[in-house]
């Protein structure tokens, strides 16, 4: 009967738990076992499959979500969060020198301006990508709510949240733009429900905007940071939901981006869009005075406030050639992406000769 399956099935698609549980080690052996995704499993939990194979294909991308337990449970402190991420399969492969390749090509982002933030901060700028027809257009644009966080009950942002359920129904008028996908990104899961909720009540007032929303080919979503990797949509809504509360208080505390791996948070999060990202936010640069946590994760969460002063921030990311508005640079600093794709290029004519 194994070897029927194997024949039957020579490629199986599986998660590591089904392989535990439907394969016994002893009757398959398979060529190559191949990994995606692979920072986010944890190596205990591969080990079994990698047993199975001959060969072993490792793909992932270590600037992205590490395994993690956030945001696993209902009850949780987001500000008093301190359990470190776990190890992954692929930390652990380039632990040890593992013959490597790197996948530069961007495939993702129709305009640049979607993942220039990004490369510059994340990737050194070594990502190829393909100019946009329209490159002096920002795709990335920011929303000033003005709302108000529920820090001490709820911990969501009502008036954000209104206005990304306001948002969605102006795309889904708009007949420009119906026909886009849409997902919304949140930092926290209470925002997530918040507007998960109150998309859900506008939905009932209306069955065609239900059906747009819910039976669409790419159907809207509404995730966190902690499961949002993998997923893309021709718009993001990303709701930052943190900022002023009740007391007027500023506190630069954005949960899990908080922590030792939130910059591979914030990566996955500001790349999920095809077409268009909006970013929705109460927060405000100047009243970040009542910081809590150290100053090294502040520094590494100041390109978010950041973003707020539009692509000028973005473009420039956290080193010493940002932008600012009026100023022109043309330091070959300043285009990496460019004298990486004139490197490319000399290296393919010389192949050809």
């Amino acid at each position: 009967m194994p070897e029927l399956i194997a024949d039957l099935c020579p490629c199986m698609l599986m998660s590591p738990i089904s392989v535990a549980q439907y394969l016994e080690p002893g009757n398959f052996k398979f060529d190559t076992v191949i990994f995606d995704e692979a920072s986010q499993l944890p190596t205990c939990k591969a080990v079994g499959v990698i047993a199975r194979g001959n060969n072993a294909v490792i793909v992932g991308d270590p600037k992205q979500m590490p395994p993690t337990s956030f945001f696993q449970s209902e009850n949780f402190d987001e500000e008093n969060y301190e359990i470190e991420d776990l190890e992954s399969i692929l930390d652990d492969c380039l632990a040890i020198s593992m013959p490597q390749t790197h996948l530069l090509w961007h495939y993702r982002s129709r305009h640049e301006s979607l993942i220039t933030f990004s490369n510059r901060c994340f990737y050194d700028g070594r990502l190829y990508t393909f100019p946009s027809s329209d490159s002096r257009r920002y795709m990335v644009n920011i929303v000033d709510i003005g709302g108000t966080f529920d820090r001490g009950k709820t911990r969501t942002n009502e008036k954000e949240a209104i206005a990304i359920v306001d948002e969605i129904e102006n795309i889904y008028k708009d007949r420009e733009k119906n026909n886009s996908s849409v997902g919304v990104v949140t930092f926290n899961i209470s925002q997530q429900h918040l507007i998960d909720d109150l998309l859900t009540e506008r939905c009932r007032k209306d069955g065609e905007f239900e059906k747009w929303v819910y039976a669409s080919e790419e159907p809207v979503f509404i995730k966190n940071l902690e499961n949002v990797q993998g997923d893309e949509r021709d718009i993001i809504l990303f709701s930052v939901a943190y900022g002023t509360d009740g007391e007027g208080k500023s506190y630069m505390n954005f949960g899990p981006l908080n922590r030792e791996g939130g910059w591979r948070r914030l990566n996955v999060a500001v790349t999920r869009a095809r077409k268009e990202m909006k970013v929705f936010s109460s927060l405000k640069a100047r009243r970040n005075q009542n910081n809590r946590g150290n100053k090294r994760r502040r520094t590494r969460l100041q390109a978010f406030p950041a973003i707020r002063r539009r692509q000028p921030c973005l473009v420039g990311g956290l080193n010493n050639n940002t932008k600012r508005r009026g100023e022109h640079t043309d330091n070959k600093q300043s285009r990496p992406l460019h004298r990486h794709r004139r490197q490319h290029l000399r290296r393919t004519q010389k192949q050809r000769l």
